[in-house]
């Protein structure tokens, strides 16, 4: 089991190295690959797990099936598809994870790995980007957005994988190599956590860091090298802090430089500390009971003084923390984006969130059982937003379960996520030692991802699920098998055999949209060089995508690049005919009746198109054109469309 885990971790580091396995091209091939791992194992090791771990299981594969159920109801059943195909995703890593027994140090050296991996990835996305001639291809906006092209879900990645290196990092029963190995990850991870400048993550991090001390055992340790990690960070804050500053200044390229430096000799300073600490600490007997005892009286005692201090500092310089709150809320509503100056940690809480929830919220309430369908929502907010923004997702793992699959879907997500919460709560519980630690650190992992997809659209970067379900289902995992709680579900090749069927089922469902969006991105690379075989290749992946309106969409603008009216204006009503809610073929057509001269349908459809998305500018100023009388230029309206999809949000 333990080859099959690492197999799957190398994987998951390289996936999440590509835009943070966000594309369908990347995440659907990785799922062909571990349901190969899970029929392997089926047929080498048959399956036998604790109910809770097989109850879990089985919330989360039938969440699954529900999103698929979902295709039949969604006005999208493209989105529908893709969404479905990722919920099956993250179940298939639940499982190949926890229903195999591993060891606790297997266990250990899996969720090592995977930290160590990220950590190294996070190491390299920095010192290249310190010195590189055009740092800021790795930054958004001054913001460190590498390797996801998004920095909040960077910071997210990073964050996430924090947590299992720290927790490992303080073990005694790591090799020292090991734990320096670990602890020079974390200063690489905090420090580009930092450089992402993520609001949210000020938000997410300290519930989940208290968590985190909560759960895992032997806490002086775990909380000294935190402390280690975070003197490191606050060492070199400065360098850090002032890349976000800098960045529309000739002297970015120099700071980015300073802050890699800074964050590879912090990083050397830790591993060394920790490592020449492990090897001391081997040579030397462990604490009694009575001394751990009274060094966790002291921890408790100093995080109490602690908090007592901190909140009479904030309330000496913020006043009452209620009010506090109560103005954070009043602006995280009403300001479409953040004010204020400096680092923008110190900027407010506007932006257009508190909106897209709405919109979520409101089509739960119209579909409260079944909800909209998976990853539909672009068009229901387009249709009812109050903001110019795009956004393709709800920005809340809650909002996007009840908003797109309903009650139904909600109840059976909690009934997996809970049962293997609890798994990884009572592995925490029921055993000692690394076990418990490794548990535990796999569970934050999964609780920092969540957490922070609370408010963003983490859910849909199949690359941060993968490593949260792989680190929930080792928790999950880990839980003891005892005598009467175990139960076989076959062996052998009979369960292989069953895993088999279904797993080429699934593999099917997987590949077909991977390989349309193959075709699709070919031929929009190579269009120019051959248009006769972009038609074919984008004929191809309409046929592997029948319900996809993508394929005939980009097929309708490279004819009308070609100039291409008739063929063109076929291609958006075959495009329409497969998702009647694209606005983008119903503005298309409206344009080329324009063209024709086709007064009552151009004026029809662009009040459509405007109908569907009523804050689109284009969209409107394309119908008083045509009211007017006046000729439209599809090239111009093209072209301000491509502009208005790179700037917009997701």
């Amino acid at each position: 089991m333990l080859l099959l885990a690492l197999m799957a971790a190398v994987v998951f580091i390289v996936s999440v190295a590509d835009r943070g396995g966000f594309e369908v091209t990347t995440w659907a091939p990785v799922t062909l690959f571990l349901l190969g791992l899970v029929t392997v194992g089926a047929f080498t090791l048959g399956a036998a797990a604790p109910r809770v771990v097989w109850l879990a299981a089985g919330g989360l594969f039938g969440y699954a099936l529900w999103s698929y159920a979902s295709i039949a109801w969604a006005d999208s059943r493209a989105d529908a598809w893709d969404g479905a195909n990722r919920t099956l995703l993250y179940a298939v890593v639940f499982a190949l994870f926890a229903l195999w027994r591993m060891r606790a140090a297997a266990a250990a050296t899996v969720l090592g790995a995977l930290a160590a991996g990220v950590g190294l990835l996070a190491a390299i996305e920095l010192i290249r980007a310190g010195s590189a001639s055009n740092p800021g291809s790795f930054f958004l906006d001054g913001q460190f957005s590498s390797p996801t092209s998004y920095a909040n879900a960077s910071v997210a990645l990073w964050t996430m994988m924090l947590w299992p290196s720290l927790a490992l990092a303080s073990r005694r029963e790591v090799p020292a190599w090991g734990r320096a190995v670990l602890g020079a990850a974390a200063v690489f991870l905090g420090a580009v956590a930092l450089l992402g400048q993520s609001r949210g993550w000020l938000f997410a991090t300290p519930p989940t860091a208290i968590f985190f001390v909560l759960v895992t055992p032997q806490r002086v340790r775990l909380v000294l090298t935190m402390l280690l990690v975070a003197l490191a960070e606050f060492a070199i804050s400065r360098p850090l802090l002032d890349v976000y500053d800098k960045a529309a200044t000739p002297q970015f390229g120099d700071a980015v430089g300073s802050a890699a430096r800074a964050a590879v000799i912090a990083a050397a300073v830790v591993a060394a500390i920790i490592g020449v600490a492990a090897l001391v600490e081997r040579s030397r007997p462990r604490p009694s009971r009575a001394a751990s005892r009274r060094a966790g009286h002291a921890l408790l005692a100093c995080s109490i003084v602690a908090a007592i201090v901190g909140l009479a500092l904030f309330v000496g310089k913020q006043g009452s923390p209620f009010t506090a709150v109560s103005d954070g809320w009043h602006t995280f509503k009403s300001q479409s984006s953040p004010k204020g100056g400096g680092s923008r940690f110190s900027q407010s809480l506007g932006s257009n969130r508190y909106d897209f929830w709405r919109v979520a919220w409101g089509r739960f309430t119209a579909h409260p059982l079944n909800g909209i369908g998976a990853d539909n929502f672009q068009q229901d907010y387009l249709a009812r937003a109050r903001s110019g923004e795009q956004p393709r997702y709800p920005h809340s793992v809650e909002l996007r379960t009840l908003s797109q699959t309903g009650i139904v879907g909600a109840a059976l997500l909690v009934l997996g996520l809970g049962a293997a919460g609890w798994a990884a709560a009572l592995a925490i519980r029921r055993r000692a030692g690394l076990g418990a630690a490794t548990a535990a650190a796999g569970l934050t992992c999964f609780v920092s991802w969540f957490v922070h997809g609370s408010v963003d659209w983490f859910w849909e970067f199949a690359g941060l699920g993968t490593l949260a379900f792989a680190a929930l289902g080792v928790a999950a995992g880990l839980v003891p098998r005892r005598a009467g709680q175990t139960r076989p579900l076959a062996r052998g090749a009979v369960l292989g055999s069953g895993v088999g069927v279904v797993a080429v089922v699934a593999a099917l469902s997987m590949a077909a949209p991977w390989l349309a969006q193959r075709d699709v991105n070919d031929a929009v690379d190579n269009w120019a060089a051959s248009p006769s075989d972009a038609f074919d290749t984008l004929d191809r992946a309409a046929s592997l995508n029948p319900v996809s309106p993508l394929p005939d969409l980009v097929a309708g603008s490279i004819a009308l690049q070609l100039h291409r009216w008739d063929q063109a204006e076929r291609l958006f009503r075959e495009a329409q005919s497969r998702d009647p809610r694209s606005q983008f073929a119903e503005l298309e057509l409206g344009l080329l009746a324009a063209r024709g001269d086709r007064q009552r349908e151009a004026e029809a459809r662009l009040a459509r198109a405007v109908a569907m998305s009523p804050r689109d500018l284009i969209a409107r100023g394309a119908l008083r054109r045509v009211r007017a009388g006046r000729p439209v230029n599809i090239a111009s309206v093209n072209h301000q469309l491509a502009q208005q999809t790179e700037n917009l949000g997701r």
